[in-house]
């Protein structure tokens, strides 16, 4: 069972119905650049052979996975560079900087009710069709000892209903003006190379600047720790957390393999607990693979969207909710009714039953595959933090996606050292099963916060 990239940003005014064969869109990727991995046994004269051959210079090396980031210097198209380093007999493999986007579908109209984690109908929804966090609260509400890595546009740290749920890094000097980065001390204090990052980091400007400028990631932060019972806004599937910004994305919600590898490298080191994934877009990339493995030798959950096409992710892969790495979870997006989320329509079946496989969806909704993707979580009509301490209903797996990461931090809170498997138990074999979801998703159902708690309290 496992995963594909690809990033959910669907958002869409106007919806074209066809009943044409679903043909796979060729991944974009960063034009005149790639990723080469080289044999152990070249020597670095070599590695600058190779290049100086092929028409390429090295725009940084990725020791995280011991990956040289390329940049051609000729007028040679990334499938030829691509190609001609492949070809080469110390060449491990060679691929596109593939570029990855959010996975969000904005609505309009505003959704003022967290039906997600108490749904009574208010939304002309299925009462009961949430993930019972209420009764989970009274069980466990999180804890500041859990790290959980945001990997996305970034953070709005400064938000009322988020500041205090922002993890500050203790081996580096605090910044004088908490909601200000440049008022560091401008010293790596921690030796890490970056210095400043009190407050995460930005790899799109190389900056100790991760505040959010597109809305996509404070948002998913706030699905996943905003704060609770602090009369402000909205609620977190955790009160209490630590979120790290990690941002790859920039302001139009675009990023690069290679960034997103650093985030990851980052986040790792870092020591965080889960790392939160609402992007994709990209095809395959061994080294986005390799990065994701190295997380998983650390012990760290990967939970990713599955994708907003309507596709089966059994047939069209979608990365990184595909990858085949013990770590990885892939997650698809019910509705207020307990349906698989549709994207503008108020929900339930798209006409052909789930049998559409490679056929477009007459209604684009949430991605699914009998065993490519793991579990569903509410997603479509989401009321969450932007930035400016504003709030937002936003749609699209990117949204389902922070329920599960944030249900494993809490999972984490009340039981520390849960392995991997020991949260993927946790979470998978407590869901509500949903007709939606049969067959359609590895385990047929929808995450339900309260049996996943009970499932991992102390024995009496």
């Amino acid at each position: 069972m496992r995963k594909g990239l690809y990033f959910i940003g669907l958002a869409v005014l106007t919806i074209i119905i066809s009943a044409a064969v679903n043909q796979p869109k060729a991944p974009e990727y960063v034009e005149g650049e790639l990723l080469v991995k080289f044999s152990t046994a070249i020597t670095a004269q070599d590695v600058n052979s190779a290049m100086v051959q092929i028409g390429a210079e090295a725009v940084e090396r990725l020791p995280f996975v011991d990956v040289y980031h390329l940049k051609i210097t000729t007028a040679k198209s990334v499938k030829k560079a691509v190609e001609e380093f492949s070809a080469l007999p110390n060449v491990i493999y060679a691929e596109p900087n593939y570029i990855y986007t959010t996975m969000v579908i904005p609505n309009d109209p505003k959704f003022n009710d967290l039906w997600a984690m108490l749904n009574s109908g208010q939304t002309g929804g299925l009462a009961g069709a949430d993930i019972s966090a209420t009764t989970a609260w009274d069980l466990a509400t999180g804890s500041t000892e859990v790290l959980v890595g945001v990997i996305d546009t970034g953070i709005d740290y400064t938000h009322a209903d988020l500041a205090s749920n922002i993890y500050t890094n203790p081996a580096e000097d605090a910044w004088s003006n908490p909601n200000d980065p440049s008022t560091g001390d401008h010293v790596d204090n921690d030796g890490n190379g970056k210095v400043d990052d009190w407050k995460g980091w930005n790899f799109v400007d190389n900056s100790n600047d991760a505040y959010d400028d597109n809305m996509h990631g404070t948002h998913c932060a706030g699905s996943i720790g905003a704060v609770g019972n602090n009369g402000v806004g909205v609620v977190g599937v955790n009160w209490n957390v630590k979120m790290v910004p990690l941002k790859f994305l920039d302001s139009n919600g675009s990023g690069s393999s290679a960034d997103a590898i650093k985030a990851i490298e980052y986040a790792t080191a870092l020591g965080v607990h889960v790392m939160s994934n609402s992007w994709g877009g990209g095809g395959f990339s061994q080294a986005m693979e390799d990065a994701i493995q190295k997380a998983s030798d650390r012990g760290i959950l990967f939970v990713a969207a599955a994708g907003n096409d309507g596709t089966d992710n059994d047939a069209i892969p979608h990365y990184p909710s595909n990858y085949e790495v013990a770590n990885v979870v892939a997650v698809a997006a019910s509705d207020h009714g307990d349906k698989r989320a549709l994207w503008g329509s108020s929900g339930g079946d798209d006409g052909c039953g789930f049998v559409c496989s490679n056929a477009v969806a007459a209604v684009p909704g949430s991605n699914y595959g009998k065993t490519t993707v793991d579990i569903a979580a509410p997603g479509k009509n989401i009321l969450s933090t932007v930035p400016g301490n504003s709030y937002a209903s936003l749609s699209g797996t990117s949204m389902a996606a922070p329920h599960i990461a944030g249900a494993a931090a809490l999972l984490l809170s009340v039981k520390p050292d849960l392995t991997i498997d020991g949260l993927k138990t946790a979470l998978f074999s407590t869901v509500d099963p949903l007709d939606d979801f049969t067959n359609k998703i590895v385990t047929g159902g929808r995450l339900n916060l309260r049996t996943a708690v009970e499932s991992v309290l102390p024995t009496p």
